[in-house]
């Protein structure tokens, strides 16, 4: 497990996994999910670019596969418009404990709470960038 320290003068703790094979197999399940949807789907604008957009380039000439590209990426829009990220919630499955405490609940609801409470504690993405390359999370692509 990798631990990533920080915040202010009251620092937090937070433990993750960093081997999928650590991890109980209804967590793994659910980051699984969020992985596949980040590889297919996006969590930014910037998968626009990076896949959406080549990918309708790439399947002009067939209009079923198109439809499906162009629906992918009307998810991805509705993600942003709802602050819906999904690399986030990616890493929100990974986390064991926060100070200490086991982090059990895997519900949707459970997961936006952590990663509001994360963030209200100092978690930037500069710090997942940072710390989370060794570990099993789509972090490590960047």
């Amino acid at each position: 497990m990798i631990d990533l320290k920080f915040g202010g003068l009251r620092k937090t703790t937070v433990k993750i996994y960093d081997n999928i094979d650590q991890m109980p197999i209804e967590r793994f399940n659910k980051a699984n999910k969020y992985w596949m949807l980040n590889d297919n789907i996006g969590s930014d604008i910037s998968h626009f670019d990076a896949n959406h957009f080549n990918k309708l380039t790439l399947l002009a000439g067939d209009k079923n596969k198109c439809i499906a590209e162009l629906n992918n990426f009307r998810i991805l829009v509705y993600n942003i418009q709802n602050e819906i990220n999904v690399e986030h919630k990616s890493f929100a499955c990974l986390v064991h404990s926060v100070n200490g405490v086991e982090q059990t609940d895997l519900s949707e609801n459970a997961l936006d709470v952590l990663l509001k409470s994360l963030s209200d504690k100092g978690l930037t993405q500069e710090v997942l960038k940072k710390n989370c390359k060794k570990s099993v999370s789509p972090f490590t692509k960047t």
